[in-house]
């Protein structure tokens, strides 16, 4: 698999984590996985969402967000807690990716968002919830390609939705 860094890494692990939202559906918490998917499209094409402000989308002092909402009883389901580890990854290497740009103090659960240890965290979580990892490096290879500008929410579900309805791709 190519080795993405930056922005493009952080379209990878979101586009592919909305491509697993449906599978969170019946969660309580879904709105919080949405709503953090939303917010890191939203800095990805615009970056006019604060670090912080993704930060507490994955946990903040009222033990509300992604983090929390993962730890919510899904153990007994390991397509859900393997859908909510894919989000929990988007969010936080977007925020890492924010931090970057705003050049504030990180905090110490971004420290290691840029480290390879992430990058298998995402893998094993997304083998787990759709159990076929090909996509993963057809969809690195073709975000390689891309420039910055892009990376938009348009552009990314179009061809993720072509790669996930190949019929190879299916479960």
């Amino acid at each position: 698999m190519p080795d993405l860094r930056g922005k493009h890494q952080a379209v990878f692990y979101v586009g592919l984590s909305q491509q697993l939202l449906p599978l969170l559906e019946k969660s309580q918490n879904y709105s919080y996985a949405t709503r953090a998917i939303d917010l890191c499209w939203q800095w990805i094409e615009k970056q006019d969402v604060a670090a912080l402000v993704l930060f507490y989308l994955y946990h903040d002092e009222d033990d509300y967000g992604v983090e929390p909402a993962m730890s919510d009883g899904y153990s007994h389901d390991l397509v859900m807690w393997n859908v909510w580890g894919c989000v929990s990854v988007a969010l936080i290497y977007t925020a890492y990716c924010a931090y970057g740009v705003e050049g504030g103090p990180l905090p110490e659960t971004l420290e290691l968002a840029d480290a390879d240890v992430t990058s298998t965290a995402f893998v094993k979580y997304f083998e787990g919830a759709k159990q076929d990892s090909r996509i993963l490096g057809e969809f690195a290879t073709y975000l390689e390609r891309l420039s910055d500008g892009q990376l938009t929410e348009s552009v990314i579900s179009a061809k993720l939705s072509e790669l996930f309805s190949c019929s190879e791709y299916r479960q």
